[in-house]
């Protein structure tokens, strides 16, 4: 019986440090390997925050590149409309020019034709 009852001690014993010891490795890997979710958590976090600012920044350009793309247009129809009126003018000053060249040119023939008729009426008055 002594026997029989160190044989069942003995076998309580090692269920018992077996469990334990189980029970111990197993909260080692559930320690261990939370500790890597939180860490992996944590560079996830990071990522997402990263991610989002990236993003934002993101936005914000394009709406940047959007309001210069418009103000490039406004600028451009200007320019456009500039340089139709710079042609009008130019056509304006060409048209100025040969109006005050024909008045030069008809003063001329003017002047030669009073003197001409100056010259025929002293000859006239010669002959008279």
């Amino acid at each position: 019986m002594d026997s029989l009852l160190a044989l069942g001690t003995t076998t309580l014993g090692l269920g018992a440090g077996g469990g334990v010891g189980f029970f111990f490795v197993k909260w080692l890997f559930e320690f261990f390997g939370g500790r890597m979710d939180k860490q992996a958590d944590r560079l996830d976090a990071g990522t997402n925050l990263l991610i989002t600012q990236l993003q934002g920044q993101v936005t914000a350009l394009l709406e940047r590149e959007k309001h210069r793309e418009e103000r490039l247009r406004v600028v451009e129809d200007e320019l456009a409309e500039c340089k139709r009126r710079h042609a009008e003018s130019d056509a304006e000053v060409h048209r100025l020019k040969a109006i005050m060249q024909g008045r030069g040119e008809m003063r001329e023939r003017a002047a030669v034709i009073v003197a001409a008729e100056k010259l025929e009426e002293r000859r006239q008055e010669k002959k008279s």
